[in-house]
């Protein structure tokens, strides 16, 4: 009954947050003109306009991309145990972010296909992320050896992505803002072919939960109880990977997203179950709804990026977190 009533609690968090989205902008909105917005549709009604071109966008934008980077930093926590690891952090959002502007620089891939190398750009980030880790083995805590190789290989990443812009940097005007990390009017374009991807990894991480949660018991533990370890942490990577991948293609690498989000649900159920699951679903979207409110409102009417809200917040809330778990003599 308790799980219930914290998943509505979480809910019903979620929900105020998208009707604030509606409402809230460099004008507000009474509740009237939205309802009239989705029910009476009036292409020449400005006011229309803006709630479903501009705000409903934006909203169903943050809500994929911000619950995508929860759910994928929550299922790198958990299976590397490591409560430091994120997309950002292991330097995967870096390496999909580079391999898609080399991919526009060059000129081979356009549109949802941009899918393709920056998962391609991901996963090679990550595997020299646990090369440089396991050359680095033996000089310190492996947790903090793992987050300083996915740290190197971001910045690598990110300094080449810095070089091939000023290649050309004409041709890169329009992706300024995503570069950064940000949620534009139209890019609930490139989330339809996106959004697909998404269902499927979250269903398959519901299926795997159970498995998941063996596998924290320990490799030979879960060997004993009949878990395929090896096909379990490649599956579970798998759908990590693809949701962090396919967050980035949308919005660019917002960050502290899945690195802080999971450490706010375990204070409240743990780590274990699908509770926490579909609650990091909630909580990540829910913090990139609210992001996306305060960039549209802290300046109005100038917009801010919402990678630069989630990296003054998120750090913030980290840093938090981080004092907390240091008082009271834990890690975190």
């Amino acid at each position: 009954m308790m799980r219930v009533v914290v998943l509505c609690g979480a809910a019903a968090v979620l929900a105020a947050l998208c009707a604030l989205h509606l409402w809230l902008g460099a004008a507000a909105m009474d509740f009237s003109t939205i309802a009239d917005a989705f029910f009476a549709y009036d292409p020449k009604n400005y006011s229309h306009v803006v709630v479903i071109k501009q705000r409903l966008t934006r909203l169903v934008v943050a809500l994929y991309a911000g619950g995508a980077l929860a759910v994928s930093g929550y299922l790198l926590q958990k299976i590397m145990q490591n409560g430091l690891v994120s997309p950002s952090t292991l330097g995967i959002s870096a390496g999909a972010t580079n391999f898609v502007v080399l991919s526009v620089y060059l000129g081979w891939l356009g549109g949802a296909w941009q899918f393709l190398p920056a998962l391609l750009g991901g996963v090679a980030a990550l595997a020299m992320t646990f090369g440089l880790s396991n050359l680095l083995r033996g000089q310190g805590d492996r947790r903090l050896t793992l987050v300083l190789a996915g740290a190197m290989i971001g910045t690598l990443f990110s300094s080449l992505t810095t070089f091939v812009v000023s290649l050309d940097a004409d041709r890169f005007t329009t992706l300024i803002g995503w570069l950064i990390g940000n949620i534009g009017n139209f890019d609930y374009v490139a989330l339809i072919p996106m959004a697909p991807l998404g269902v499927v990894a979250i269903v398959a991480a519901a299926f795997a939960a159970r498995a998941v949660d063996v596998l924290m018991l320990g490799d030979d533990q879960a060997a004993v109880m009949g878990v395929n370890v090896r096909a379990v942490y490649a599956v579970t990577l798998l759908i990590a990977i693809v949701l962090a991948v396919s967050a980035v293609t949308v919005v660019g690498p917002i960050g502290f997203v899945g690195l802080v989000v999971p450490h706010i649900v375990r204070i409240f159920v743990g780590d274990t179950g699908r509770l926490a699951l579909w609650l990091n679903l909630i909580g990540g979207a829910a913090v990139l709804t609210a992001a996306d409110i305060l960039a549209r409102v802290a300046l109005a009417p100038r917009v801010m990026n919402v990678g630069t809200i989630m990296g003054l917040a998120g750090g913030t809330i980290f840093l938090v977190l981080v004092l907390a778990a240091a008082r009271r003599g834990g890690r975190i």
